[in-house]
């Protein structure tokens, strides 16, 4: 067991790794937000107007970026991992479900597993959106070494980032340190060593995105429980996108089952 502080009462802005609004103390649950790489807790901004009010949206954020900007990026998935536990081990003292989309999947997963590792809570649900399971091959290895004229085009494909950022050099200046940090941690991803996860899995991706519906299956290899997978139209970022209310339904969904 850990000797981490085990309870917190969430506020309008929580901590520094948990940045909320939107402060729900009655709610039923709780849902932990991991956001995709070179992004921060803003990505979820609008959800708690469009998720029920019986549930806490505690948008997750990594160090170097928003109110964290001057802290030191991670750069290592097991790390990330650990740091995320112990600063938000406080936060799961009641029934909680996890989102991340892209490398915030990967580290939704980690907290997860590092949970069921530790004897904590467990999660009632897991969510994770735009990226495969372990044993997925890389997609794009090595981009934290990629030139910024590469990380923009790979930008651009992917989209999902105004054009107006893409085209401002100091913008660039500040997203593109971050990016590499994040993209760093999804190269460094391995599986965590551990029980498998008692809680369902749904898997959510877009379409015409790089991962394969194969892909997606993969995981159901991390829990015992079931695995669901649904697909929307649209690429990486099809949760921005036109697919973003049937996407928030499919959430919605899923955790008015989740007890």
């Amino acid at each position: 067991m850990s000797t981490y502080p085990a309870t917190a009462t969430t506020s309008a802005h929580t901590g520094a790794w948990a940045r909320s609004h939107t402060a729900r103390p009655a709610a039923r649950l709780r849902l932990l937000c991991f956001h995709p790489a070179g992004s921060g807790p803003s990505f979820f901004r609008d959800w708690p107007t469009l998720l029920p009010e019986d549930i806490e949206i505690l948008p997750i954020q990594l160090p170097g970026r928003e109110s964290r900007f001057a802290e030191p990026h991670l750069t290592d998935y097991r790390q990330a991992v650990e740091q995320l536990y112990g600063g938000l081990r406080p936060y799961l003292d009641r029934p909680y479900a996890l989102f991340g989309h892209s490398m915030g999947g990967l580290l939704a997963y980690g907290l997860a597993a590092a949970a069921r590792r530790h004897g904590d809570r467990t999660p009632a649900r897991l969510l994770v959106s735009g990226c495969g399971g372990p044993g997925t091959a890389p997609a794009k290895p090595g981009r934290s070494d990629w030139s910024d004229q590469e990380l923009v085009a790979d930008l651009r494909q992917m989209g999902g980032t105004p054009e107006a950022v893409l085209t401002d050099p100091d913008l660039l200046g500040v997203i593109l340190p971050v990016l590499r940090a994040d993209y760093a941690i999804c190269d460094s991803f391995r599986r965590p060593d551990g029980p498998l996860l008692d809680c369902p899995v749904s898997v959510l991706g877009g379409e015409d995105d790089i991962y394969s519906i194969d892909d997606l299956r993969l995981w159901s290899a991390v829990t015992r429980s079931t695995t669901s997978v649904r697909t929307f139209p649209g690429g990486h970022f099809y949760l921005s996108e036109e697919s973003a209310g049937p996407l928030l339904a499919a959430v919605k969904a899923d955790l008015a089952d989740t007890a």
